[in-house]
């Protein structure tokens, strides 16, 4: 604070005169100096004053005025504090639902200021607001907010009114009258560490109270005369009037009837000058008891329809919330809550990562009403924060939040832990970079949530309102960060899918491998028997060459040459074109496992060609297979995937079916429907499975072997391929102990 003001503000509480005209004296020098800021606070001092001596009421255009001057120069800071004393005079005049919307705006700008003092102010107000509308619970929340903030910063005055205002939730509770005195007397503790006499004497009202609630009426009506009197010293209109308000309830509970009703009347004009309806309801309240009692049915009728006047004066004030509340029961319109959790559930979320976002852009878009809703993403590359995608809008944002151009932008969207609410856009943190990055697209209200995958920060999910501001209500926050989960959900689904897809390449290649090992056994076979022919054919050669070099080759010896030699030619003949076909068949098989083309093949070729290059894992075991498909069946299909099922089923076989058998049968069938379609079907005689396997069987990750060979993405990889590759089904029936069986249809696929 300015150091004239802080010298003001003492002055203001012994001679508030005196101070009013000085503070008058510095907004118009300021004014003229263009110090909006010096100027505010000022202003904000005088209302301060005035507000003591229950005058406020009386600069309320002003102080409207100078909240055009805040927002036109982005003071933040000013701004909050004009909201605040704002809210407290439609408090004062039972205005709820005026005084809430400025409470809950300066909380939001308090926020974006640092000003802890203001937020304090505004939350002691809303638990004001919330008693007095019967429900002391939402006060003590309010309460709760308050007292970590208060820790903050060295404050007897805030102190001394937060102390007072849970002392008066307490009170609101009968069994809590100890815990509200203590309140009330760590109230006067702070209001006398700093000399604040309003609070003093407000302290010992509220004791004289508790007093009067325990019918000790003498230390109470002893209480309310030291506070009725420090209230005369310092101006304080509004105590005076509680004070005066008190002393009749004594006075009436003394059966002083008269001196009730005088110190009543007093108590009622004090309440209309500062035109507080909820007190003048309470006050009529007890004189019209006093004048029943006293038989003064005339007078006390005609409070009667004063007090109805009046209540009907509060409850017009508050028809916008009653028909709010009507709103709510209108059963032909969802609610926004009902909208989001609709949205939440519909699968088209998990549709990819772009295509969902963008469905949840638009659809929160329309459900919250707000002209554009965007993400920004980090680049890590370029380490600027990119618009990853937008909510439809006529002028779409092509902006990007660089370091070098829009620094204090990049900065906040770093540091950002938190929601950050800007009802109004001229006071978020980075309002003046705004237009380098919406252009002629103007942000009026702003609600920004910091965005994260996995625990780790990647840019920011902003809301907005362009066209008109926004107060940004307590439901509309919490819906927001509903959609921010949503968001989040799908970062983490495309990082999981991402995972699993790589995982499922993993899998892919390590069965390509078992095969590869697998073939290159079975061809040293064929290849090491052609070897050992040629070996045998060459030294004979060299024997007959020897002999014709001596002259000894006779006709029997050379016959016998051509016989061996016909024979290690055959041998290796035969040898080798298995060994090429053992190649020609894994080619085929490989190629199309490792880039999956759709063509037309014969499925019983096929099935064999697969069935050979599988032949070398089951050679040495007690496990055998019989396949049956008909010579004609031709399918234009994803060979590929076809054998990268009919591989997997196998090795599921091998791996879980006979585990623990001493032998076991394979049995495989194709065959071809009606409608063209391809039916497979594979059964084991092996193990069988438990009803929680075969409900799970199909789950990314899901094995019985954990940790000891199992990757549980076998049968994912069926089930995927199947489904999403094939557009076919596939169906299991299994009973422990009497094996399984697959029935899987692929349909014809369209051109």
């Amino acid at each position: 604070m300015h150091s004239d003001l802080q010298r003001l503000a003492k002055i203001a509480r012994q001679h508030p005169r005196i101070a009013l005209r000085l503070y008058q004296q510095i907004e118009k020098s300021a004014n003229q100096q263009n110090d909006y800021a010096l100027q505010l606070d000022a202003l904000y001092q005088r209302y301060f004053t005035l507000e003591r001596i229950g005058e406020a009421a009386s600069i309320e255009a002003e102080l409207k005025l100078a909240l055009t001057i805040a927002e036109e120069h982005t003071l933040a800071w000013q701004a909050g504090r004009l909201f605040e004393a704002l809210g407290r005079i439609h408090y004062t005049r039972s205005e709820y639902r005026e005084a809430l919307q400025y409470w809950t705006r300066c909380i939001d700008t308090s926020l974006l200021s640092g000003d802890i003092a203001s937020g304090i102010e505004a939350r002691i107000g809303l638990s004001q607001i919330s008693n007095e509308l019967g429900d002391p619970g939402q006060g003590t929340r309010y309460f709760k907010d308050a007292e970590q903030l208060i820790n903050k910063i060295d404050n007897p005055y805030l102190a001394s009114k937060l102390a007072i205002n849970i002392g008066v939730n307490h009170f609101y509770y009968p069994d809590e009258l100890e815990q509200s005195e203590a309140q009330f007397l760590r109230g006067l503790h702070y209001a006398t560490l700093g000399n604040i006499k309003e609070y003093i004497a407000e302290s010992h009202w509220h004791l004289g109270h508790i007093y009067l609630e325990q019918n000790r009426l003498d230390a109470a009506k002893n209480s309310v005369h030291i506070a009725l009197s420090m209230a005369e010293k310092c101006s304080y209109q509004w105590l005076r009037g509680v004070c005066y308000d008190t002393l009749a309830q004594i006075l009436f509970k003394q059966h002083d009837f008269a001196g009730a009703q005088t110190h009543c009347e007093t108590a009622l004009s004090f309440a209309k000058e500062s035109n507080s309806l909820l007190q003048q309801i309470e006050h009529l309240r007890l004189l019209i008891a006093i004048h029943e009692l006293n038989g003064n049915l005339v007078q006390a009728m005609q409070y009667v329809h004063e007090m109805h006047a009046t209540q009907a004066q509060m409850n017009l004030l508050s028809a916008p919330d009653r028909l709010q509340v009507l709103k709510k029961y209108d059963l032909t319109q969802k609610s926004v809550s009902e909208q989001l959790l609709e949205l939440a559930a519909t699968p088209e979320i998990n549709l990819g990562q772009q295509a969902s976002l963008q469905l949840l852009l638009n659809e929160t878009a329309r459900i919250l009403q707000l002209d554009w809703v965007g993400i920004w993403q980090l680049n890590t590359h370029t380490m600027n924060y990119e618009c990853k995608a937008q909510s439809h809008s006529n002028s779409p944002i092509r902006g990007i939040i660089s370091q070098a151009e829009t620094p204090k932008y990049h900065q906040f969207i770093q540091k950002i832990s938190q929601a950050v609410i800007a009802p109004d856009a001229r006071f978020h943190p980075a309002a003046s970079e705004m237009p380098l990055v919406f252009g002629e697209q103007k942000p009026q209200s702003c609600l920004d949530f910091p965005l994260q995958s996995h625990n780790q920060p990647v840019g920011m999910v902003s809301f907005m309102q362009i066209k008109q501001s926004n107060i940004w209500q307590r439901e509309q926050i919490l819906h927001c960060s509903h959609v921010v989960h949503l968001f989040e959900r799908v970062f983490a689904n495309t990082e999981r899918d991402k995972i699993q897809a790589e995982l499922q390449r993993n899998e892919k290649m390590a069965s390509l491998g078992r095969l590869v090992a697998g073939i290159a056994h079975e061809i040293n076979t064929p290849i090491g028997i052609g070897v050992t022919a040629s070996s045998t054919l060459r030294s004979e050669l060299a024997q007959i060459a020897s002999a014709i070099d001596s002259g000894k080759l006779g006709k029997n010896r050379l016959l016998n040459f051509v016989k061996t030699a016909m024979e290690n030619v055959l041998v290796t003949e035969r040898n080798l074109q298995r060994a090429a076909e053992l190649v020609k068949s894994f080619k085929e098989i490989a190629v199309d496992q490792n880039s999956d083309v759709r063509r037309i093949i014969n499925v019983n070729d096929y099935l064999n060609e697969i069935l050979l290059n599988l032949s070398p894992s089951i050679k040495h075991t007690p496990y055998r297979w019989v396949a049956k498909c008909e010579p004609y069946i031709q399918a234009d299909t994803y060979p590929g995937s076809l054998s990268q099922i009919i591989v997997n089923l196998i090795n599921n076989s091998l791996l879980h079916g006979f585990e623990g058998r001493v032998h076991g049968l394979m049995q495989i069938e194709l065959t071809q429907g009606a409608a063209g379609e391809l039916i497979l079907d594979y059964r084991d005689d092996g193990n069988g499975m438990d009803d929680h396997t075969q409900k799970h069987i199909f789950d990314p990750f899901f094995t019985t072997k954990m940790g000891r060979g199992g990757s549980g993405l076998g049968m994912n990889i069926v089930y995927n391929l199947i489904t999403q590759q094939l557009k076919g089904s596939i169906e299991i029936h299994s009973q422990p102990n009497q094996g399984v069986h697959f029935h899987c249809v692929f349909p014809v696929l369209p051109n």
